[in-house]
């Protein structure tokens, strides 16, 4: 029984390592030199992507993720409507909308690059349970189980890493005070890939104390 228990933690652990997406962030304040950090309290996330689905499912990840620091989150996809297509006039219109928000700061998220390369998967061996008396006396599965392995041989896949930047605005002091860039690496699904980006991204927000406390 103890063994099946181990069992079935292992595969938990392995099923919700599979579904997670790796994101590295690096960041940097782009304050003057001698000049306070800013803290905010509530963000404007702004997300550039061609696809709305796209920039509305990261946008709502980075959310639940400010949220969990008590931290306030607009989202621009529920904000601004239809996008302008003249840049003064889109510039014009995600002003208006962060002034109606009453944010502090403005976060800019946008894709850098998208890089393909050949990943290689380790051979692994998965134990399922086989019956240790014969199926045809009847009561074959009562009787306990034993395990047989199920050998599954390495192989290469490709993979694709997303590159993003972010930066930060001030609204108070009217332009950008910090900056990351995150490399989210082959996310197997746009939701598991915003959701690990957001993760990342406000914890290297938060480990830089622009979070208000």
């Amino acid at each position: 029984m103890r063994r099946i228990a181990l069992l079935a933690i292992a595969s938990i652990v392995l099923l919700l390592t599979a579904c997670a997406t790796t994101t590295e962030t690096h960041s940097t304040w782009q304050t003057k030199t001698g000049e306070s950090h800013p803290t905010f309290r509530h963000m404007y996330v702004l997300v550039l992507a061609d696809d709305p689905a796209v920039a509305a499912t990261a946008e709502q990840q980075v959310r639940k993720s400010l949220n969990h620091r008590a931290v306030e989150a607009t989202l621009a996809s529920e904000t601004l409507g239809e996008r302008e297509s003249e840049r003064e006039a889109y510039r014009a219109q995600v002003e208006a909308a962060v002034k109606a928000s009453g944010a502090d700061g403005v976060m800019v998220v946008s894709l850098l690059k998208v890089e393909e390369r050949s990943e290689y998967v380790p051979p692994q061996v998965d134990y399922v349970p086989v019956p240790s008396a014969p199926m045809y006396l009847g009561y074959g599965p009562y009787v306990g189980h034993s395990y047989g392995a199920i050998y599954q041989p390495g192989y290469y896949h490709n993979a694709k890493d997303y590159y993003l930047q972010t930066q930060v605005y001030s609204v108070e002091r009217k332009r950008p005070v910090w900056q990351a860039q995150s490399r989210s690496m082959n996310p197997d699904s746009l939701k598991n890939g915003a959701k690990g980006y957001a993760k990342s991204i406000v914890s290297q927000l938060d480990k830089d104390g622009a979070l208000k406390r």
